[in-house]
């Protein structure tokens, strides 16, 4: 945050001057308007041009606070648009280990939510705190000079006021941060239980869901009521300390009046500068309490923004050896593995097949690193290099993981095959499609990633296959590529697998058939 900040430094600093100058003008119109009134009274000066003066400085400064608030929107713009980049940048390399810690509803909160808090409660309070402060000084300065007694007055009032106004302002910033941690609460389980509807319909579990969620909506939309009164109080209360403080010093005004200290035109100057001084004073209040609520929101930012350096090595020339050795791995109380063992050369076709829960897919998230070091004992080594030491990005280029996976982007099926990647022929794509049986209407048919409906599973899957045989990998993992599949499509996939040649292939399959077993080199029952 800080550093994007700093890189838009002279747009926020063209903000705060704009405003200053603003803040000029109006203290010069009020001027004016005090003259207007005393030449109303005693005609020294010339009506007309008294009002065309007062006209002027009302133009300008309507053009000045244009061009002050488009300066905050670029500003704001410009800083949001670099913390996403920023977000985005981290949030791609991150490891799939830490991705799959949180839940999405951190990420959801994170880019949408917790940006907009930011927007609202720190980028642009930032940029009109500095402005209401020199708006104030230009206008109590301008106080002093109708009047040093009446200027000296204002300030005790003023000190007053600012201080009374920061009583609210604790409970506001308390309610925030409640808000906002109930918020993503809130969030993270309405995402989850919109995943399971399908699951929760044909289990019949409508009303226990729903009561469920109606209790986590109480809890978010009583959050959110304490912080809706809590800031209608806060607003409220320094309205009325504002209205209390203007009466004070109109009070103190007229008295300077009557004792014919200064002129009815100059009182009504200051009354005007006055307005100047407590509207931006109460701003500065509310805005200064509504920076605070965003320390945590600003902390958690830019902890996401942190990449790691990266001290890993890649994978030396291509895989030829994958090496299980000793590995040890339990879930709870369920082992999974006990001086597991086993190596994976290149050039053979393995077959893994087992039990529901045997650890078939398991074994190869340890291989993709979905794991963290610390939850499996012993080694996996590739080329002799144990993936502890060696780069995730580094493993995903040399090893294709081709699992169940519904993600699909706005596109043709030859773009969700492709993936906006460079270097990827047609000739490459078109005999890819033609092994796994897609027609040219099928690959040139445009999808709406929104409707899950427009390709079936099946498709589904076979578009993943293609996006993974359009890359030259050292290693090929299949996780059941032939569920969902007819039998003749299932035939042609395994056709395609054993077609390939000088790569380690390894198959996690349901499909037990001797026919299709005896066609690998080698099948580990687990």
């Amino acid at each position: 945050m800080a550093a994007a900040e700093k890189r838009y430094r002279g747009i926020y600093i063209l903000t705060v001057i704009l405003g200053f100058i603003a803040a000029i003008f109006m203290a010069r119109f009020s001027f004016c308007l005090g003259k207007v009134i005393d030449v109303v009274i005693d005609p020294t000066d010339s009506l007309q041009t008294t009002i065309l003066s007062c006209i002027y400085m009302a133009v300008c400064w309507l053009i000045v606070s244009f061009l002050y608030n488009y300066t905050e929107i670029i500003y704001v713009n410009k800083i949001v648009h670099s913390l996403k980049t920023n977000l985005y940048k981290a949030l791609y390399q991150k490891e799939l280990k830490t991705f799959l810690a949180e839940k999405n509803g951190h990420y959801l909160s994170l880019y949408s939510k917790d940006i907009d808090l930011v927007v609202d409660n720190y980028l642009m309070p930032k940029c009109d705190i500095v402005s209401n402060i020199l708006s104030a000084a230009v206008c109590l300065l301008s106080i002093f000079v109708i009047n040093w007694k009446l200027g000296l007055s204002f300030v005790m009032i003023s000190f007053i006021t600012v201080m009374l106004s920061q009583i609210p302002g604790t409970i506001m910033a308390r309610k925030t941060v409640e808000y906002t941690h109930s918020n993503s609460i809130y969030m993270t389980l309405l995402e989850n239980y919109l995943k399971g509807f399908e699951q929760v319909k044909l289990l019949g579990l409508g009303k226990l869901f729903r009561e469920k969620l109606n209790a986590k909506d109480c809890a978010y939309e009583k959050s959110r009521m304490h912080y809706l009164f809590a800031k209608i109080v806060s607003n409220n209360i320094g309205m009325a300390i504002g209205m209390l403080s203007q009466l004070l010093c109109m009070a103190v005004g007229i008295w300077f009046v009557l004792h014919e200290d200064m002129t009815v035109g100059l009182l009504i100057a200051a009354v005007q500068l006055l307005n100047g001084v407590f509207s931006p004073l109460q701003l500065f209040v509310q805005e200064k309490n509504l920076m605070g609520t965003t320390k945590e929101i600003i902390r958690r930012i830019d902890q996401e923004q942190i990449i790691e350096e990266n001290l890993e090595k890649e994978i030396i020339g291509q895989v030829q050896k994958i090496e299980f050795q000793d590995v040890n791995l339990q879930f709870g109380d369920k082992e999974i593995f006990q001086g597991f063992h086993m190596l994976f050369e290149a050039g053979k076709k393995y077959a893994i097949i087992g039990e529901s829960g045997k650890g078939k897919s398991t074994l190869m998230h340890l291989l993709m690193k979905y794991l963290t070091d610390s939850e499996y004992e012993g080694s996996v080594m590739i080329n002799q290099q144990d993936i502890r030491t060696l780069d995730s990005d580094s493993i995903y280029q040399k090893i294709g993981y081709i699992q169940r996976n519904e993600f699909l982007i706005d596109g043709s099926v030859k773009d969700n095959i492709i993936l906006y990647r460079d270097g990827v022929s047609d000739g490459e794509v078109n005999q890819i499609c033609r092994d796994l049986k897609f027609d040219s209407a099928f690959v040139q048919k445009e999808i709406d990633a929104s409707d899950s409906g427009e390709v079936s599973f099946g498709e589904k899957q076979r578009i993943d296959i293609a996006r993974f045989m359009v890359h030259d990998y050292d290693v090929l993992v299949f996780d059941e590529p032939t569920s969902n599949l007819d039998a003749d499509t299932a035939n042609e996939i395994f056709h395609m697998i054993f077609g390939i040649r000088d790569k380690i292939v390894i198959v996690i399959t349901h499909d037990t058939s001797k026919e299709v077993l005896d066609r690998f080199d080698v099948v580990l029952q687990l």
